[in-house]
């Protein structure tokens, strides 16, 4: 480094062939650190393109703080740089188009499962994984970006937790406190929608679907797998119990219009001013404070009276899946170390702070060093964000995430099995031996 900096730098100093100083850039062991002392872009990167491709996420200056950073590294390293945004329930499909015919983008936004799915066509990235975990004080989770072979393929990122978000006006109103168990939501959702204000949970093809009702199951004491990853154990009376909640909940506490609902629906009823409450990430309070949603037939701010409060107990405790991120680079990219490089830049303090800040504390971060956040207590309706990741979990818990968890998670085995229950189609033991042959098809077939 210090050579590189003085030759390059001195005045005295014979210059630099153009592939001298590409070589000698690149091969020094701050790789990026190299390019910005020696202030001149490799000549030959200066022709290459860095591609990231991300999900479109609810809360935009998120993306835009991300597309800000990766274009200051593309002028301080001296390349062209691109970022695509896509629908998240279109990731799985550009991805298996991407795999097939090997080319696409550099980086890549990733769900939990698919490190360990794309094990084969993503870059091992325990070094990286390793310094910057190293430089914020380490990681809060272990298995979060591994592969097949128990390397990490992806960079875990960050993960969106799903509180309660309620209307703590509407349950004054019936002389409740807000609900601490699953029994509660069930006891104060019933009394609520006799009062025009229903609860608002999917059960239907949508994210939020898959992570609550895997949340409720969990916290029953029911699980889809066992810890090894690979037995498929959902078929227990622990399961059949869940089951028979969500039912319940159902006919009890919500309208059929949650068995088409995507993940906007909630967030639009409980700003609209018809659900109580909704599981959601702070997505929809933070739409509700920007757009001024009224109370209907007040001028009273709807955002004033949510708030957010932990995942519900259950007989076996709190628990509840979330959206886990992770990104990763593929093996054929033609950049792998610049791609890299800019993943070392996006990880470090400043960058990291102005995205969780961008993002309104929607991005929770996988890195100790920013688990207490300042912008958590910015806002008292943030609160819980620092202590929810001791009730969350990955999906495919209490094993470690596979490409057959994703797979189940994709083909919405958990809220189909259970709509089919809560509608009547199936009883709690049809529902869950249903769910048990779909699932252990998929684990078989990744066996």
């Amino acid at each position: 480094m210090r050579a590189l900096c003085d030759l390059v730098g001195h005045p005295s100093s014979p210059m630099l062939s153009r592939r001298a100083l590409l070589r000698a850039s690149l091969g020094t062991s701050a790789g990026l650190a190299g390019i910005l002392l020696a202030r001149q872009a490799p000549v030959l990167a200066q022709e290459r393109e860095l591609k990231l491709l991300t999900w479109s996420h609810f809360v935009p200056a998120s993306d835009e703080e991300l597309q800000r950073q990766l274009e200051e590294f593309g002028k301080m390293a001296g390349i062209k740089v691109r970022m695509d945004r896509v629908a998240h329930l279109q990731i799985p499909a550009v991805h298996a188009t991407q795999v097939q015919g090997q080319k696409g983008h550099d980086i890549t936004f990733m769900w939990i499962g698919e490190p360990h799915l794309y094990s084969n066509h993503l870059i091992n990235l325990d070094d990286l994984v390793d310094k910057i975990g190293q430089r914020a004080g380490g990681w809060t989770d272990q298995v979060v970006g591994r592969g097949e072979d128990g390397s990490y393929r992806a960079v875990p990122w960050y993960f969106i937790s799903f509180p309660v978000a309620i209307r703590t006006d509407l349950v004054a109103e019936i002389g409740e406190d807000l609900p601490d168990t699953w029994e509660d939501v069930h006891r104060i959702g019933k009394k609520l929608k006799a009062k025009g204000h229903p609860v608002g949970i999917q059960l239907a093809h949508s994210f939020d679907s898959n992570a609550i009702l895997r949340g409720i199951i969990w916290s029953w004491g029911g699980k889809l797998v066992e810890a090894d990853g690979k037995t498929v154990a959902i078929n227990s009376k622990e399961t059949v119990e869940a089951y028979k909640f969500i039912k319940a909940l159902y006919e009890d506490c919500m309208e059929p219009e949650v068995l088409a609902w995507d993940d906007r629906n909630n967030n639009v009823c409980l700003n609209s001013g018809k659900c109580s409450m909704i599981l959601n990430p702070i997505s929809a309070y933070n739409s509700a404070r920007k757009d001024n949603a009224l109370i209907p037939g007040t001028n009273i701010p709807i955002h004033i009276v949510i708030n957010h409060i932990m995942p519900p107990k259950g007989p076996a405790g709190r628990h509840m899946c979330a959206a886990y991120n992770v990104i990763g680079i593929w093996k054929w990219s033609p950049v792998q170390e610049l791609a890299k490089e800019f993943l070392d830049y996006h990880f470090q303090k400043e960058q990291q702070d102005r995205f969780i800040r961008a993002s309104q504390g929607y991005n929770q971060p996988f890195l100790q060093a920013f688990t207490m956040h300042p912008i958590y207590a910015s806002n008292p309706k943030f609160y819980f964000a620092p202590y929810i990741g001791w009730y969350t979990h990955a999906p495919g818990w209490p094993g470690t995430p596979t490409a057959a968890t994703q797979v189940v998670w994709d083909k919405y085995i958990i809220p189909d099995t259970a709509a089919e229950c809560a509608t009547g189609k199936l009883s709690a033991e049809e529902a869950v031996k249903k769910a048990e042959f779909q699932i252990k098809r998929e684990y078989r077939r990744r066996a």
